[in-house]
């Protein structure tokens, strides 16, 4: 289960721009408590940049980003710092370290959260070793523990990119389009595996894919980007062909 509540993220009036260009405009946007909200739409919708606004990685252009009625611009340094260790985010890139052991790679998820000896502590030996294993076999990644991560399968490193994440019980995970570089069959393989996380842990989730098939089963909403605007924001059961067909049009990237 999370450490804590989850959090309640609204985004009112948001607009991004990147070298002059507006990649998300005038987003308003709730994401309550327990929420699974799939983003959905083509490449260049700006998904990528509304995960890492709601992370508190990016500053918003113009609008209000506001985390449990508080404006995230007006955080303290300590405040932010406890807000975005309550959410995680697992990237389209795993960013492992590959000479690391997979044990050594999931504890980095812990280490902000550490003092600055129990960090050196962990250079120096292996630590939270039950707890690791816990988590790795409900990834079906146990037997791997001390194996290095740059002798994996691509599957087999993003579930590890996914154990980081959930090392320190976020309760909002994030996740940036986690199997663009995978094949089909992992790539399902892994959405379902963060879908099935998630709700098993009873985290809020916020995440990119194009496998409307799971969306549809087990997301609590879907919203549809294009061109940085919110063509649709509903239950997956209202996302329509037609809808669905003006969100990708002119794209092939639809699954």
């Amino acid at each position: 289960m999370p450490t804590q509540p989850a959090p309640t993220v609204q985004l009112v009036h948001v607009s991004r721009h990147w070298g002059g260009q507006a990649v998300l405009k005038d987003i308003n946007l709730r994401f309550g408590a327990g929420e699974r909200v799939a983003l959905i739409g083509p490449s260049g919708a700006g998904k990528s940049t509304l995960i890492r606004l709601i992370a508190g990685a990016l500053r918003a252009t113009s609008g209000t980003i506001e985390v449990n009625g508080h404006a995230l611009s007006d955080l303290s340094w300590r405040a932010l710092q406890r807000y975005r260790s309550t959410c995680r985010i697992v990237e389209q890139q795993n960013l492992l370290v590959p000479q690391a052991s997979v044990h050594s790679n999931v504890v980095a998820g812990l280490l902000s959260t550490w003092p600055w000896y129990k960090a050196l502590q962990a250079a120096l030996m292996p630590v939270e070793v039950a707890r690791v294993t816990a988590l790795l076999q409900s990834l079906d990644m146990a037997m791997h523990q001390w194996d290095k991560a740059g002798e994996l399968s691509g599957g087999q490193m993003q579930r590890v990119a996914i154990a980081r994440a959930l090392i320190a019980n976020p309760s909002l995970l994030l996740a940036d389009e986690p199997t663009a570089s995978l094949d089909p069959n992992t790539a399902k393989a892994v959405t379902r595996l963060i879908v099935d996380q998630a709700r098993a842990r009873a985290m809020s989730l916020v995440f990119c894919t194009h496998w409307f098939d799971i969306v549809r089963q087990d997301c609590t909403r879907v919203i549809g980007l294009r061109g940085g605007e919110v063509m649709f924001d509903c239950a997956p059961a209202e996302a329509t062909e037609d809808r669905l067909a003006q969100l990708y049009a002119g794209s092939h990237e639809r699954i």
